[in-house]
C-alpha cells in the first residue's frame, strides 16, 4: 500500500535535486567550497565530438577568482581534468567527468561566519532550508559550484558551434541595483539585440583603476630589495589607499541618503560637501581607450584632467568586470569595493546574445 507524508518546507530532512539540470544534455556538479575538489558530471554529449582539456580550459581561466580586488582573493588554477567519456581526444557518448581540485583551502578563514551568516550570501537561507550548512565558505552555495556549469557549458557551446554555428555571448548587465541601460546595448536593424562579441565584453568590460599619487606610492626594488617585505609594503599601501577612497564616498553617500537638512543636524554637511568636491574631480578610473572616469562613472574632459599626470595615477590593478559599458561598469567597482570592506557579497545579473541558433 502506498503512502505519502507532506513534509514542511522548513524541515532539515526534505531534499531536493538542486544540483542536476537539463534532460537530454544533463548535467549534475558536485564538491563544496573547501573540500578536495569540484567538478560536473555531464550525461547526453553526443559520441565523436573532439574534446580535449583544452577545450574547457579557456573558459574556466575567464572565470578563476583572484582576476582583481573586485573578486574573492582565493588563489586558484582552476586547471580542470577530465576524467571519463574519451578516448584518444573524442567524446565516447557515455558521461563525461570534469574534475577541478580546490587547492587553496582556507576552512580557518571562516570561522567568525559560523554563528554570524554573512547578509549577503546564502547562509542563512540555506541553514533554514536544509537544518544544517557547510562549515566553511559557501558550500554548495559558493561560486565555485558554478565551475561545473562552466565547463559544461564549453562542451555544450563547442558542439553546438560545431554542429550549427551557434556563437554565444553574455556580458555583467547589473551589481546590486546598479544596471546597465537598455539604451547602451548595441542593437541592428529593426532595433534587434545585438549586444557585443565575446572579445568586446573582454575589452571594453575591463578598467584601469587610478590612485591618488599623494595616498597611494608603489614601492619598486630600488626601494626595497627584499621581494617579500616589497610585496608587504605594496599591500599596505593599496590598503591605505583604498580606505582613503572609500572613506571619501561613504562620507558623501552617507550625507546624501540623509539629506542636507539631516546631514547638517549631525555635523557632516561641511564634510560631505568636500569629499562631493573631491570625487567630483577625482580620476578613479580608466577604460580601454584611454577615458578617464570618476567613482559613479562620470567621464572627466580636458577641461577637468588639465594640470593631471594622469601617468602618475595609472596602477598596474585592471578591473574585469566584463560590464562593456564604462559608465555603468564604474559604478558597478565601487558598489563592490564599498561592499567588499565590509567583508559581504553582492550578487547581480547578466545578459547575453545566441546567434546561430537551430530552428525549433
Amino acid at each position: 500500500r502506498a503512502t505519502t507524508r507532506r513534509i514542511s518546507s522548513t524541515s532539515p530532512c526534505r531534499h531536493e535535486a538542486m544540483s542536476t539540470f537539463g534532460q537530454v544534455f544533463r548535467v549534475t556538479t558536485f564538491g563544496e567550497s573547501h573540500c578536495k575538489g569540484v567538478g560536473a558530471i555531464v550525461d547526453g554529449c553526443p559520441p565523436c565530438l573532439a574534446l580535449t582539456e583544452a577545450d574547457i580550459q579557456p573558459q574556466l581561466t575567464r572565470r578563476r577568482p583572484g582576476q582583481s580586488r573586485l573578486t574573492t582573493p582565493r588563489a586558484e588554477k582552476d586547471l580542470v581534468q577530465i576524467l571519463s567519456g574519451t578516448e584518444h581526444g573524442h567524446t565516447l557518448g557515455t558521461p563525461i567527468g570534469l574534475f577541478v581540485p580546490n587547492e587553496d583551502q582556507r576552512p580557518g578563514d571562516y570561522k567568525e561566519m559560523s554563528d554570524i551568516p554573512r547578509p549577503g550570501h546564502a547562509d542563512f537561507t540555506y541553514l533554514i532550508k536544509y537544518g544544517n550548512k557547510a562549515s566553511s565558505g559557501g558550500g554548495r552555495s559558493s561560486a565555485r559550484e558554478t565551475i561545473g556549469r562552466v565547463a559544461a557549458g564549453a562542451i555544450a557551446e563547442k558542439w553546438l558551434r560545431g554542429t550549427y554555428g551557434t556563437e554565444i555571448s553574455c556580458w555583467v548587465s547589473s551589481i546590486g541595483d546598479v544596471s546597465l541601460p537598455e539604451s547602451a546595448v548595441p542593437r541592428g536593424e529593426g532595433g534587434c539585440l545585438v549586444g557585443w562579441t565575446r572579445a568586446q565584453v573582454d575589452e571594453y568590460g575591463t578598467l584601469r583603476m587610478l590612485r591618488d599619487p599623494a595616498t597611494f606610492h608603489r614601492v619598486g626594488e630600488a626601494e626595497v630589495a627584499d621581494a617579500d617585505e616589497r610585496r608587504k609594503a605594496n599591500i599596505d599601501a593599496e590598503v591605505a589607499a583604498e580606505d582613503a577612497f572609500l572613506k571619501l564616498v561613504g562620507v558623501h553617500a552617507g550625507a546624501s541618503a540623509a539629506g542636507v537638512a539631516e546631514a547638517a543636524k549631525r555635523g557632516v554637511a561641511a564634510a560631505a560637501a568636500g569629499a562631493a568636491e573631491a570625487l567630483r574631480a577625482m580620476p578613479c578610473y580608466e577604460d580601454w581607450q584611454g577615458g578617464v572616469y570618476t567613482h559613479d562613472g562620470g567621464r572627466l574632459g580636458e577641461a577637468e584632467l588639465k594640470g593631471v599626470d594622469l601617468a602618475s595615477w595609472r596602477t598596474d590593478e585592471l578591473l574585469p568586470l566584463r560590464c562593456p559599458h564604462p559608465p555603468t561598469a564604474c559604478r558597478m567597482a565601487t558598489l563592490i569595493r564599498q561592499v567588499k570592506v565590509e567583508k559581504d557579497s553582492i550578487g547581480g545579473g547578466g545578459g547575453g546574445v545566441c546567434t546561430g541558433v537551430a530552428a525549433a
